[in-house]
C-alpha cells in the first residue's frame, strides 16, 4: 500500500510535489483552477474551514480507503519554519513508530484554553479578527474542546501550522460520524474559529497525548533556540 500527501491549496506553487511520485498525491484545490500531472486527484472545494476543513473532508470522503500513512500539508511548507518538514518524507519515521508525526511539537496549560486562542491579540489575525472575517464561537476553546474529548486535560501535546501525518490505524480510532459532525462545523465559514481550534488538537485526537513528554521536550528545544542557545 502507497502512503499518501494530500495538500490543501490556494494559491501556491504546488511544482515541489514533483519529486514524491512514490505516494498517492492528493490536491484539494480552494482557489483559481490549477492543472497538474503530479496527481492522482485534484479536486475543487470551496474555500470555507482553513486546511482543517480540507483534512475532515479527506476523511470523510476516504474513510474506508485511507492509504497507511496520510500526510497532511499546505500548499507552501517552506514558509513555516519548525512547524512543517519541507521533505514530507521526513514525517515517516516517527509515524510508523508512534502513529502519527509532527516536525515539532508544543505544550497546551492552562493559559492557553482563552476563549478565541489569543487570535485578537495575534498580529497575524488581529485585523481580520475585528472584520469579522474570523468567525466567532459561542464555546470558546476549551468547551470545544471537551465537547469533542471530554476527558481532555489541561495539559495537552499540541502543533502549529496544521501540518502533520497520521496513520489509517489512528484516523479510524473515531468512527465516520464524528468526522461529518466536525466537517458540519468548518464548513460553515471561510475562516471559522474552530479551524484554528482544529490546528491545536490534531495531536490529541491522534495520539491522546501520548506524546506528552516529546511535546515537553521539544518546548524545551524551542525555548533554547529562540535564545541561541544549542539544544540537546
Amino acid at each position: 500500500m502507497k502512503n499518501s500527501i494530500i495538500v490543501s491549496r490556494y494559491d501556491e506553487d504546488i511544482s515541489w510535489l514533483e519529486e514524491y511520485k512514490d505516494f498517492n498525491i492528493y490536491i484539494y484545490n480552494k482557489g483559481a483552477n490549477i492543472e497538474t500531472k503530479h496527481s492522482n486527484k485534484v479536486l475543487s472545494l470551496p474555500n470555507v474551514g482553513r486546511e482543517s476543513h480540507t483534512w475532515i473532508y479527506h476523511i470523510v470522503e476516504n474513510y474506508n480507503n485511507l492509504d497507511a500513512v496520510n500526510i497532511f500539508l499546505q500548499g507552501r511548507v517552506d514558509d513555516l519554519g519548525i512547524m512543517a518538514f519541507t521533505d514530507p518524507k521526513d514525517y515517516l519515521v516517527k509515524t510508523i513508530k508512534y502513529g502519527f508525526s509532527v516536525s515539532r511539537m508544543g505544550l497546551l496549560g492552562p493559559l492557553h484554553w482563552k476563549k478565541n486562542v489569543g487570535i485578537e491579540k495575534d498580529k497575524r489575525y488581529k485585523s481580520k479578527w475585528e472584520d469579522g472575517e474570523i468567525s466567532r464561537s459561542k464555546q470558546g476553546f476549551r468547551d470545544f474542546a471537551k465537547d469533542l474529548f471530554p476527558k481532555i486535560p489541561i495539559f495537552v501535546a499540541t502543533s502549529y501550522g496544521g501540518c502533520f501525518a497520521v496513520t489509517n490505524q489512528k484516523i479510524k480510532k473515531y468512527d465516520l460520524n464524528f468526522y461529518k459532525d466536525i466537517l458540519r462545523i468548518l464548513e460553515k465559514h471561510q475562516n471559522p474559529i474552530e479551524g484554528h481550534f482544529m490546528e491545536r488538537l490534531w495531536c490529541y485526537l491522534f495520539t491522546e497525548n501520548s506524546l506528552l513528554k516529546y511535546a515537553i521536550f521539544d518546548v524545551i528545544k524551542t525555548k533554547l533556540e529562540k535564545f541561541g542557545l544549542r539544544s540537546f
